[in-house]
């Protein structure tokens, strides 16, 4: 079954305010509240909008659950569950809001993260780099000659006469 946009259902964008929620849903729910219809068919369906109405309202006029559906992690059925994702997730943007602000002497967190970092490149630069006093020069890849034979080499062993 595919989920119905609630925002569509309350005829509001995603920008809307808690006071533009308010104000449609009790212009909508008063043209379908249910009693207003005397036929039984049009009851029914206006039972059904009235419902889908409700819905939408309790999300969207809720900040924690209205945060999880505009990120796509609200479900209706986790709707009685008080100390679930929604306030997880709400308890992380304000401690990530207040690491954020958070200033230690006259440097900010992000000031410390950005010298550690350059901290950590200069470390690994200088193992990219050997010293002057470094007695062997890196192998570039570079073999010199085409004879393998290793004959230039004093003392050599013949493996073959053996």
């Amino acid at each position: 079954m595919e989920k119905e946009d609630l925002y569509a259902v309350m005829d509001l964008n995603k920008e809307c305010s808690q006071g533009d929620v308010r104000l449609s849903y009790k212009n909508l729910a008063l043209k379908w509240h249910p009693d207003r219809f005397s036929e039984e068919n049009e009851r029914d369906e206006a039972n059904t909008k009235f419902q889908s109405i409700q819905r939408a309202y309790s999300v969207l006029s809720d900040s924690n659950k209205r945060m999880l559906y505009d990120i796509g992690a609200y479900d209706s059925d986790d709707d009685g569950d008080e100390t679930g994702m929604a306030d997880f997730i709400n308890e992380m943007v304000t401690l990530m809001a207040q690491t954020q602000s958070t200033v230690i002497g006259d440097e900010t967190l992000e000031e410390f993260e950005k010298l550690f970092q350059e901290l950590l490149m200069d470390d690994v630069n200088q193992l990219k780099t050997p010293p002057s006093s470094f007695p062997y020069t890196p192998f570039n890849g570079t073999v010199y000659g085409d004879d393998l034979s290793n004959d230039d080499i004093p003392n050599k062993v013949n493996l073959d006469s053996y």
